[in-house]
C-alpha cells in the first residue's frame, strides 16, 4: 500500500502491516516523557536531560492514565525521556497495567547504556515484549557515543532484532568501527563542528547553549524561513509545530505538561484529556501559545524586550532566537515556559563539570 493509503488506517493495523519503524513516519508519534533524568548528557539534547536532573519520574497512576490518553490519538506511542530504563521496574509495571487495558506503548527509546551484558538485555526486552511493547528505538550518533561505548549499543541492537524483529527496531546496524568514529568526532572540535553543521539540531535546550558556537549569526529577517524541529512549512509562524493535525510529535511529561516544542507547555493532561486539547486547539486558551502559533517567536522577542531583554541583532537560528527570548521570559511566565529542568542549563553545566 502507498504511504497515504496506510495513513488512513488505524495505527495498530499500520504497525501490523509494516512494523514499528516504518509506522513512525506514517502515523507520527506521541510519547510519555517518563523522566528528565538520563544516564548521559548529550550536547544536542533539546530537553536538557542529564544524570543531574531531579529524581522525578511519572507516577504509576499517571503513567497508565496518560497511556490511555496517548493511545486515543491514533499515533505511534512510545516511552521516552531522559532514559526511562533508569526506572526499569516502574516503567515495566506501567506497561503491564496499560497492556491489560489495551493501551501499552508501541515502543520505547533508549541510549543503550543499561545493556551491560547479554542476560540483562535479553531479559528486559523479553519482559517488555510480554508487557505489550512491540519495538525499540536505539540512539547512535556522536553525541550519545560520547558517553556510551560501542559494546552496549551493539548488544542492544542485536537482542532487539532477535526479540522484536528488525521491522520493529528503529535503529541502524551500526558497526563497532562506526560507533568508535562517533566517539572520535565528539572529542575533536573541528570534527564536531563539521558534524553539527551537516546534522543541524534545533538550537534550544542544551544544544542552544553549547552548540551555537559552530553557527554564524544571521539577521532576524533571514530567520523567518528556517525549518522547525520536524521540518514543517518554512514560514514566519510555527503553526505546523502546534497544530494538532500537522504536528509531528507530542509529549506528556512527568508533571502532566503537554508539549510539542521543547519547553513550551501547551496544556495540562490532568485538567483535560490530550485528545480534547487537540480537538480544541492548543492556542485557543493560551495567548503565549497563540503568539508562536500565529507569528512565530518574533512575538516572544518583542515581549521579552518589553520586560527588559536586550535583543541581539542576529541569531544563528529562528529556534535559537525563540530559546533566548523564552529563557528571559520564563520567570514571568513559568506556567507556559517550563518545566524548570529544560531551562536550568547553567546549573546543569556546572554540575557536569564538578
Amino acid at each position: 500500500m502507498e504511504h497515504e493509503d496506510l495513513r488512513s488506517l488505524p495505527v495498530d493495523e499500520v504497525i501490523q502491516k509494516v512494523g514499528v519503524s516504518r509506522a513512525i513516519g506514517i502515523k507520527h508519534v506521541a510519547s510519555l516523557l517518563f523522566t528528565y533524568r538520563c544516564t548521559i548528557a548529550c550536547k544536542h539534547c533539546l530537553f536538557n536531560c542529564s544524570p543531574w536532573q531531579p529524581d522525578v519520574y511519572i507516577s504509576h497512576e499517571d503513567g497508565v492514565e496518560f497511556m490511555r490518553q496517548l493511545r486515543a490519538t491514533d499515533r505511534v506511542i512510545h516511552i521516552a525521556g531522559g532514559e526511562a530504563m533508569m526506572y526499569y521496574q516502574k516503567m515495566l509495571a506501567i506497561c503491564q497495567d496499560a497492556n491489560k487495558e489495551g493501551c501499552a506503548p508501541h515502543f520505547f527509546e533508549t541510549n543503550a547504556s543499561w545493556c551491560v551484558n547479554d542476560h540483562i538485555t535479553q531479559t528486559r526486552y523479553e519482559e517488555l515484549k510480554n508487557a505489550g511493547i512491540l519495538g525499540v528505538l536505539i540512539s547512535a550518533d556522536p553525541y550519545h557515543q560520547e558517553f556510551v561505548s560501542p559494546e552496549p549499543r551493539i548488544r542492544a541492537y542485536k537482542w532487539a532484532v532477535e526479540i522484536f524483529g528488525e521491522e520493529n527496531v528503529a535503529a541502524s546496524n551500526t558497526s563497532y568501527e562506526q560507533l568508535s568514529e562517533f566517539r572520535d568526532i565528539v572529542k575533536n572540535e573541528h570534527k564536531l563542528a563539521e558534524y553539527s553543521l551537516h546534522h543541524v539540531p534545533r538550537l534550544v535546550g542544551r544544544a542552544g547553549d553549547v552548540l551555537t558556537r559552530f553557527y554564524n549569526d544571521r539577521p532576524l529577517d533571514e530567520l523567518s524561513e528556517d525549518p522547525l524541529w520536524h521540518g514543517g512549512h518554512k514560514t514566519r509562524d510555527c503553526k505546523s509545530e502546534f497544530d494538532s493535525q500537522e504536528m509531528w510529535e507530542i509529549h506528556i511529561d512527568p508533571y502532566g505538561n503537554i508539549q510539542t516544542c521543547c519547553g513550551i507547555i501547551i496544556g495540562d493532561a490532568h485538567k483535560k484529556p490530550l485528545l480534547e486539547w487537540m480537538k480544541q486547539g492548543f492556542h485557543v486558551e493560551n495567548e503565549l501559545v497563540n503568539m508562536v502559533y500565529e507569528n512565530g517567536p518574533y512575538d516572544y522577542l518583542d515581549l521579552a524586550v518589553k520586560y527588559g531583554y536586550k535583543p541581539k541583532e542576529k541569531y544563528p537560528q529562528k529556534c535559537n532566537m525563540c530559546w533566548e527570548a523564552r529563557k528571559f521570559l520564563r520567570p514571568y511566565f513559568p506556567e507556559t515556559f517550563g518545566p524548570g529542568e529544560i531551562y536550568d542549563t547553567e546549573r546543569e553545566h556546572k554540575k557536569g563539570e564538578s
